[in-house]
């Protein structure tokens, strides 16, 4: 059968997807129809595959107490600021740094980092790490750079489910990626440590009438958000075949 159900578990949500794939084709299934993307629809199917991506790792990888962090710098007038290779020697030591007071607490170091540029030329670099004191982040960012720039800290909430926050961090890097110029400031979207874990998609093919059936039931101990559900034709994402996806997060016990 051609219809595909793929199950992603990260952390305490898990990922629904039922989708048509053309690699089983079977006589008789009907494609929306197909056009090809525009600059622009390519871009924001690549933004939200990259999303997707994140918001997994994210998932999988922090929960309630972690961190969000952003690393600024102090801009004193007159001084010019930093470059983006500036910005990358920054950035180094500041994870060497961490890697050793992570270390002395006994805490394994996951990381997620994104370089920023903001609309006013302000420099930062938004990290996702363990929770540990941020008095020793605050160090860290201290021995990094010699300016004494600050850290603002926000600690993940507690409903394991950080898709926003793969949003926001994903938004920093549309203007730059794929640019190949000074602004391209990781040649990436976000870096990560290797540590980190990377949830697969567990996929199964479904009948037909599992496919007609389609609706966003939660798992025993699990909510459904509502904001996930989707479906439709002609995305791009899925190649002008129907979809339908969904989220589910489990509950605190």
């Amino acid at each position: 059968m051609p219809h595909i159900q793929a199950v992603t578990i990260a952390g305490r949500t898990i990922e629904v997807e039922k989708y048509y794939s053309s690699r089983y084709h079977k006589k008789g299934i009907v494609r929306g129809d197909k056009v090809k993307p525009t600059t622009e629809q390519q871009k924001a199917c690549n933004k939200r595959k990259a999303e997707k991506k994140l918001r997994r790792i994210l998932n999988a990888n922090y929960g309630t107490g972690d961190y969000h962090i952003v690393l600024d710098y102090i801009r004193h007038k007159g001084e010019p600021d930093r470059t983006r290779d500036q910005m990358r020697q920054d950035i180094a030591i500041f994870w060497r740094e961490m890697r050793k007071q992570y270390k002395a607490a006994g805490i394994e170091l996951k990381y997620v980092h994104v370089m920023e540029i903001g609309k006013k030329g302000a420099r930062h670099h938004h990290i996702v790490v363990p929770k540990i004191s941020t008095d020793i982040i605050q160090q860290c960012w201290y021995k990094a750079n010699e300016q004494h720039n600050r850290i603002k800290v926000f600690p993940l909430d507690d409903t394991g489910n950080y898709a926003d926050l793969a949003a926001y961090l994903i938004k920093y890097t549309d203007k730059t990626v794929g640019t190949d110029t000074e602004d391209e400031l990781q040649g990436k979207r976000w870096n990560g440590s290797k540590n980190l874990i990377h949830p697969e998609p567990k996929i199964e093919i479904i009948k037909e009438s599992d496919w007609m059936k389609a609706e966003a039931r939660p798992l025993k101990g699990y909510y459904v958000v509502k904001d996930s559900i989707s479906k439709g034709i002609n995305s791009p994402d899925y190649y002008g075949y129907g979809y339908f996806r969904y989220t589910m997060v489990r509950l605190k016990s």
